[in-house]
């Protein structure tokens, strides 16, 4: 009878036990890049995921202390390597314990509790399976099918085996486990190298995590600690100077108290939370386990409980500023609404609001660098964030996007050209001609040419739509869909001059989106595939994601350099609409475009570097306008503040940079591009008499003669 029921009650036990294959919960680590003394990429941990199941860092035996192996084994189960599993001489001394308690109220002499029968094999098992009766006959069938399971498992395994899996799923202080994770977390090091103090410490936790916790009971801790290290030293793996010395070693705990100056409050950055997002994504794609019940909320219990290795992009460094410039908010006035009430919010209180700011920040790999998400400090992990989930309507920046790389890609025009600064006529819907349009952020207008190069730097919308009219609505549209890789634009409604010249799109576009655009002109034309990592493996280094990575060339080398000095204007020249606002140009050049929506609802700046592309956006969450944010504004001597923030941080990150490093970063002149006088008032080539500019020009494209100055041909609308 007894043999039959083990067999029945221990099926499956062979895959259930088998120490090689154990599922449980392993601490998820992103490393980030970072260039050693030799100019090679090395990876250092930049955050552990905390799982709200279990936080473990599985490490094989001989990368864990024999001090912690000691340590366990000793106040554990002190026969560990010469029992077969389980301990007779114990299981009786404590059954009888028991019986006599049973009896007479109390405990055996000499004893003061319960005794502890169970060998390592016997706990390990209870780690595995989470079986854990204790009182009746479900109490006594459960212990002896844990014998029978621990002599199989020692029958199976060898010490080394199991004592490894043993010490990393051992139970410790809230959702920790493991002796790598605790070592981590109570001493800020790894498991190999605690001292003989630490490792008594971490060994005292396991019997009773409450009642031993280091944090809230330091004194009970200690003297189970000093308990341990006795045993420790009766058993001959420590000697009697160590053990003084580690009697005398005092609890040294890692401080976790948070900096309340700090601008990130929550346990993750803004980087973390969005690699959390693209990995979980990407692995719900993928489906690497082939399971059949796979969704997301599978693919992020993997994320957090697998002990993946995620290699991010993130740099620590333009992160940590990113966020401090967003926390102390300087250059976003506040602009308090009060008593507001969301139309698009049902029985919505009246409340008051502020404005909101986001920041991005990416490298010419494609790789997000760092990111802000919210002004203030971050207090909430997986919060909304603005940079790379909300989706506005980025106005003047979209100018940059495609109509002038398409207009001089497709020599329809060129630095110079002059336009017609003037209402665009075009059809009203109602078989009329709307002449009113578009408007200028400045509401003046020449009604006469004004050359490319002083269109962008002033971001005058008359001539960027006569631009679009030549380049087409349905080819601007493809290029930022298919080329640019924009997901957001709307088939039906976005084909149109509006949309491809103004941003004023359907749904818009993320702050990180925007960067991605502007790439190609700090990358001779190229934009490559926007990606928070490279790859993810598991913790055994086996690969699970690979991100696919893809460089396109977007725009012809000649227009990109041809566009770099265009947007250069944006900030060097005293007219143009970020003027002044450039990082130090004895370090690195820059350049940039700023964007305005209709009655300044969103405030956008995009700022490129030979090394970094930066967008940021400023508005309401609710989308209502800016009342303040006007020329009244500027003329109070307020800065753009997106184009301030680009300058604080590019003047921060750039600073350490090695001369060897600026030359090799610097942008090129291209041999496709030549550089050429025009005239300042029809944009040709000039003649004598004529004011003149130097501008680029692409080599061997013809350009035309100034004649004198003269109307343009209002172009079909």
């Amino acid at each position: 009878m007894l043999s039959m029921y083990i067999v029945r009650e221990t099926q499956g036990d062979a895959e259930l036990l088998d120490l090689t294959q154990i599922e449980l919960a392993f601490t998820t680590i992103i490393y980030a890049p970072q260039i050693n003394e030799y100019g090679q990429t090395e990876w250092v941990e930049y955050q552990r995921l905390q799982s709200p199941e279990e936080n473990r860092i599985w490490k094989p035996l001989n990368e864990i202390s024999p001090h912690l192996q000691h340590a366990f084994i000793a106040v554990e189960d002190e026969n560990f390597y010469t029992h077969i599993g389980f301990s007779l001489k114990r299981t009786v001394l404590a059954a009888l314990n028991e019986v006599f308690h049973k009896l007479t109220g109390s405990y055996l002499p000499g004893q003061s509790g319960q005794l502890g029968a169970s060998t390592i094999e016997q706990q390990l098992i209870k780690n595995i399976t989470g079986e854990d009766q204790s009182s009746g006959i479900e109490g006594y069938s459960r212990k002896l099918k844990e014998i029978f399971r621990a002599m199989a498992m020692d029958n199976r395994f060898s010490k080394e085996e199991i004592l490894e899996a043993y010490l990393n799923t051992i139970g410790l202080t809230g959702n920790i486990a493991g002796v790598e994770a605790g070592a981590n977390q109570y001493f800020g090091k790894s498991a190999m190298d605690v001292t003989i103090a630490e490792a008594a410490s971490i060994a005292a936790i396991t019997k009773s995590p409450g009642r031993f916790n280091p944090y809230t009971n330091p004194e009970g801790h200690l003297e189970r600690r000093d308990n341990i290290i006795y045993f420790m030293l009766q058993q001959g793996y420590i000697t009697e100077s160590e053990a003084e010395e580690a009697y005398a070693t005092p609890l040294r705990l890692v401080n976790r108290v948070r900096d309340e100056e700090s601008a990130v409050q929550t346990d993750y950055s803004w980087f973390t939370d969005y690699v959390i997002s693209e990995v979980t994504q990407d692995l719900l794609i993928e489906n690497p386990l082939n399971r059949e019940d796979w969704d997301e909320k599978a693919a992020s219990a993997y994320l957090y409980n697998s002990g993946l290795r995620i290699y991010a992009t993130v740099d620590p460094k333009v992160q940590a500023e990113i966020e401090r410039i967003w926390m102390n908010g300087e250059y976003w006035d506040p602009f308090p609404i009060e008593d507001y009430v969301d139309p698009f919010v049902e029985n919505d209180e009246p409340h008051t609001i502020t404005t909101q700011a986001a920041g991005v920040v990416i490298n010419y790999k494609g790789e997000l660098v760092a990111l802000a998400g919210s002004l203030g400090q971050k207090t909430v992990d997986r919060a909304f964030n603005r940079a790379t989930d909300m989706k506005r309507q980025v106005g003047s920046t979209m100018k940059g996007v495609a109509a002038y790389p398409l207009g001089i890609d497709m020599d329809a025009i060129n630095y110079s050209t002059g336009l017609l600064d003037d209402y665009f006529p075009i059809p009203d819907g109602k078989g009329g001609t709307r002449t009113n349009w578009p408007r200028n952020y400045s509401g003046t207008y020449t009604h006469g040419l004004v050359t490319v190069y002083e269109a962008v730097k002033q971001s005058l919308n008359t001539v960027a739509v006569r631009v679009g009219n030549l380049v087409k609505p349905r080819t601007m549209f493809e290029f930022a869909r298919d080329t640019l890789g924009i997901t957001t634009l709307d088939e039906n409604l976005d084909v149109d001059l509006a949309p491809m010249v103004l941003g004023s799109m359907t749904v818009g576009m993320t702050p990180y989106e925007l960067a991605g655009a502007y790439m190609m002109y700090g990358d001779g034309g190229r934009v490559t595939s926007l990606h928070s990592y490279t790859s993810v493996r598991d913790y055994q280094g086996n690969e699970i994601l690979e991100k696919d990575i893809v460089t396109t060339q977007a725009i012809g080398e000649d227009t990109a350099y041809i566009m770099n000095r265009l947007l250069h204007g944006v900030l060097f020249d005293t007219r143009g609409t970020a003027r002044g606002l450039y990082p130090d140009p004895n370090v690195m050049d820059s350049i940039g475009k700023t964007g305005t929506t209709n009655d300044n609802k969103d405030v956008w700046f995009v700022g490129l570097t030979p090394k970094y592309v930066m967008a940021t956006w400023y508005g309401y969450d609710e989308n209502e306008p800016m009342q303040y944010y006007d020329s009244r504004y500027i003329r109070a001597g307020r800065k753009h503040p997106g184009a301030s923030a680009f300058r604080e941080l590019m003047d921060i990150i750039q600073a350490d940079v090695t001369e060897e490093e600026i030359e090799a970063l610097k942008w090129e002149m291209p041999d496709s591009v030549e550089v050429g006088s025009f005239c300042l008032e029809t944009g040709d080539v000039p003649t004598a008499g004529c004011p003149t500019g130097r501008g680029y020009y692409k080599v061997g494209v013809p350009r035309g003669v100034c004649t004198g100055v003269h109307a343009a041909p209002e172009p079909a609308a």
